[in-house]
């Protein structure tokens, strides 16, 4: 009997060295490489800051007409936001903070940094919700008559930063499906045109219904757009008077006021109640507006309405902005690390960006997203990163995800990696880990993925990709599917699925073991354990995709609750020759 521990997201065995630390070029400990053989190198802040501001609003001599010393802090973090000067920081003492932060500066180098810090020990939490508890009425609408245990409230424009009221914006209206034509067939209808504005009763969040009279159960909420009414049927039948109502009044909790700052870091807090939408750039709770060279580590970020934190170099899709946005976001050196987070219940995904380079994403605990349900725009995962180069995304304990693969590399990746995460519990027509549309090498290796709704890994138009080293157990379709989308242009030529190589894999419990549309691609040394009567291994065989595999008896089993994976066999199952670039296993 073999036991396998699971570290946890913050004790994982991957350490960040102190050699060769000049700027981007700090290595790994132990060294990673990726799918081309070059050394994955990253970057760390090395700043002795000149100055700490402070804000602590329960203070009471709290203002933001104050220095910002520890003895007449600021009230407000927006406030520091606006005097930060490279080298500074701000500590943040704790409490609830609701309000808008819009960093005005960037640093100017890992040794000039600029950084937001919740204070040690202190518990900060960063909400873009108001606690409504006056102006509720008795529901009424059309001159119907009041219903019983449903409530009105009337939307007040001046609780609305920048008049962008989240009750009044749809989630996806026709401009902004119109940068997204892959998702045309979802104008005009639901849940697109829902609002993106949340309710929440006693920290529970409530379902937004489509009319008036789906107001029938209780915990629902619908808004009266024209009127700008609120109209909720509380839990409980508790008055809202007497309960804890919140509604987001902002789409954003932090977001520069400008385009490319950098050398910026965020730690330590708690990011809460973001009423955003759905277009696929400019929508993260946490947004770093096309930002390069942040850090964004240890904060937990909870309850948007789409994404959690967004972190690529593009920002505008508009038929008017796209192309000076493109070619701002080509100038920029990315190197954002994203790390030690946990992103829980957001409606769409946790990590997302279009237009990621050198960029870390690494520790992360990313679980209960997608509860939008709304997979078939083809915008949502639990890290989901458009356009990447150089990028390494490794050991993130991701699980409980639905409508949403866990992690979505999409679109013309370049020498990525996606190795030693920790998935399962996830639902998705586009599998548990979804690499998209690229020409070159990239490299999926040493994942665990358990218990998955429709395939394990999954690509289409992709080559050169290699899957090796990667376990998985409990999967409804294949353990590995690649498909080619018909007619598809990538980078000027048809999308083709070849040459793709998958080896060293563990596959248990696969009910339809592995596919590929094209047998231009190469398979061997990979086990098949109880792979479903859909699987024929010996034809697999016959097509040469498994020289040196076969299959075996074993017995897997998983605790989410300890992380522990628990198996035996009693065969003997071969040693095989590692992958290029696996040097280490899970």
């Amino acid at each position: 009997m073999h036991h396998k521990q699971w570290p946890s997201p913050a004790l994982t065995i991957l350490f960040l060295a102190a050699s060769l630390c000049t700027a981007d070029t700090l290595r790994l400990d132990p060294p990673v490489h990726l799918s081309n053989g070059s050394e994955f190198t990253t970057w760390q802040d090395t700043t002795a800051f000149t100055q700490t501001f402070h804000v602590d609003a329960s203070h009471p001599a709290a203002s933001d007409d104050n220095p910002g010393t520890e003895d007449k802090p600021f009230k407000t973090i927006n406030r520091a936001a606006q005097v930060l000067q490279p080298a500074q920081r701000v500590l943040v003492k704790s409490g609830t903070y609701r309000e808008f932060i819009r960093p005005r500066n960037g640093g100017t180098g890992p040794d000039r940094m600029i950084s937001y810090e919740a204070a040690p020990g202190a518990t900060v939490i960063i909400k873009g919700s108001r606690l409504v508890t006056t102006g509720w009425q008795p529901s009424a609408h059309d001159s119907a008559p009041a219903r019983p245990g449903i409530w009105m409230l009337r939307l007040d424009p001046e609780w609305f930063p920048g008049n962008e009221n989240p009750f009044l914006i749809e989630n996806a209206s026709k401009e902004d499906i119109d940068v997204m034509p892959w998702a045309v067939e979802w104008t005009g209808k639901l849940p697109y045109t829902l609002v993106r504005g949340l309710v929440f009763q006693n920290e529970q969040r409530l379902t937004q219904v489509p009319a008036y009279k789906d107001l029938e159960s209780p915990g629902t909420y619908w808004v009266d757009r024209p009127a700008a009414v609120l109209h909720v049927h509380t839990l409980a039948a508790m008055r809202p008077d007497a309960a804890r109502i919140e509604i987001t009044t902002q789409q954003h909790l932090l977001m520069p006021e400008k385009t490319d700052l950098g050398y910026i870091r965020i730690k330590g807090f708690t990011f809460e109640h973001a009423g955003n939408g759905l277009p696929r750039t400019g929508v993260g709770a946490v947004y770093t507006n096309g930002g390069h060279h942040w850090i964004i580590e240890d904060n937990v970020v909870r309850q948007a309405h789409s994404v959690g934190i967004e972190i690529g170099a593009r920002t505008d899709e508009t038929r008017a902005g796209r192309r000076a946005d493109t070619e701002r976001a080509e100038a920029n050196p990315g190197r954002m690390i994203v790390r030690n987070n946990e992103i829980r219940d957001c409606g769409t995904g946790g990590i997302q960006g279009l237009r990621i380079k050198h960029a870390l994403v690494e520790r992360n605990h990313i679980h209960h997203c997608g509860w939008m349900d709304v997979q078939r725009y083809w915008e949502t995962g639990a890290i989901k990163l458009l356009l990447n180069d150089d990028t390494l995304v490794r050991a993130n304990h991701i699980h409980d995800i639905t409508a949403a693969p866990a992690i979505w590399m999409d679109y013309n990746n370049r020498n990525t990696r996606v190795s030693g995460n920790l998935i399962y519990n996830v639902s998705s027509i586009n599998g548990a880990i979804f690499m998209e549309a690229s020409q070159v090498p990239n490299l999926v290796d040493n994942n665990i993925v358990i218990n998955t709704t429709g395939s394990a890994i999954y690509q289409h138009d992709c080559d050169e990709l290699t899957i090796a080293h990667n376990l998985i157990i409990d999967c409804t379709k294949h353990a590995v599917e690649m498909r080619i989308c018909q007619g598809r242009m990538v980078n000027g030529r048809l999308s083709t699925c070849k040459r793709n190589t998958v080896v060293n894999n563990l596959f248990i419990r696969a009910a339809r073991g592995t596919w590929f549309l094209d047998d231009d691609n190469s398979a061997d040394r990979n086990i098949f354990a109880e792979c479903g009567p859909e699987f024929d291994f010996a034809a697999w065989k016959a097509k040469g995709f498994a020289a040196n595999s076969r299959t075996a008896k074993i017995a897997a089993a998983f605790d989410p609750a300890t992380q522990t994976l628990t198996w035996s066999t009693p065969d003997t199952l071969p040693n095989v020759p590692a992958a290029p670039a696996c040097t280490h296993d899970y």
